[in-house]
């Protein structure tokens, strides 16, 4: 049976001015439920639903492409820096570099507007790695012969990693190149030895170091170790990095600590 509002017959829309109903079968009963709303109601909530939609489908296509972009963007920064650490910068043409992605010379410029702005790209783009990874460990709460092995293993990851780029600052005159550049690799060198410094200047006053170090001098032959590496070690090679950092390590901190470990 069907009462109220239900209505058995076909189902449907029936218009009445500015209102209509919809009229729906209702499970199990064989018979119709009427719903009233205005026409305007009805044709909103359609309009909203449909922008919500297209707002939608909009922003996932734009994040495909923003995604593309910055992988192909991605691509084009390391292999300029790849060239510039193999070949050199001032040996290193536009044209090599649209060679090796095999694209034309002009949609380089779509990225960058020229090889000194594509370096300095390079550089601010990765050149705070080595600080970050240092800052990150003088934060724990780790003793300073702790420390220094994990900061060891940090500088030789992140120089291996990224070993295009710091062949290019240990090896290339930056400051003929492009000074604002070497500008910024200088004041971020000077910061990441700072906290060389501090570390050493920590395990001299909890005691694990010695007290007559001369930490600008350590700090300075350290680093200058760490990035002897680009010339010569080999990640194919006999040793990993994790290994190399070991004996690194080892071997400072027996002109360190006051009992050698």
């Amino acid at each position: 049976m069907c009462d109220g509002d239900y209505a058995a017959g076909q189902g449907g829309i029936q218009w009445r001015g500015l209102s209509y109903k919809l009229t729906a079968v209702k499970p199990g009963l064989g018979c119709a439920v009427n719903f009233n709303l205005t026409a305007v109601q009805f044709w909103a909530r359609r309009m909203v639903n449909e922008a919500n939609f297209a707002v939608s489908s909009i922003i996932a296509a734009m994040s495909t492409v923003q995604e593309k972009r910055l992988a192909r963007e991605q691509r084009v920064f390391d292999t300029a820096a790849r060239l510039f650490a193999t070949r050199g910068y001032h040996a290193t043409r536009m044209q090599d570099i649209a060679d090796e992605l095999a694209m034309q010379k002009g949609s380089l410029y779509y990225y960058f507007d020229s090889k000194e702005s594509l370096l300095l790209e390079i550089v601010e783009r990765r050149v705070g790695v080595a600080l970050a990874a240092m800052q990150a460990i003088m934060e724990t709460d780790a003793l300073p012969t702790a420390k220094l092995k994990e900061a060891v293993a940090a500088h030789l990851n992140v120089f291996q990693e990224h070993a295009d780029l710091y062949t290019i600052f240990n090896f290339e005159r930056l400051n003929l190149i492009h000074p604002q550049a070497a500008e910024t690799v200088d004041e971020l060198a000077q910061a990441y030895e700072m906290l060389w410094r501090r570390l050493l200047q920590e395990g001299i006053a909890t005691g694990e170091f010695r007290a007559d170090l001369d930490a600008p001098v350590l700090v300075k032959a350290i680093v200058g170790m760490f990035n002897s590496t680009l010339l010569w070690f080999d990640p194919a090679g006999r040793l990993t990095v994790g290994e190399t950092a070991v004996i690194f390590a080892q071997f400072i901190l027996q002109g360190l600590v006051q009992n050698p470990a």
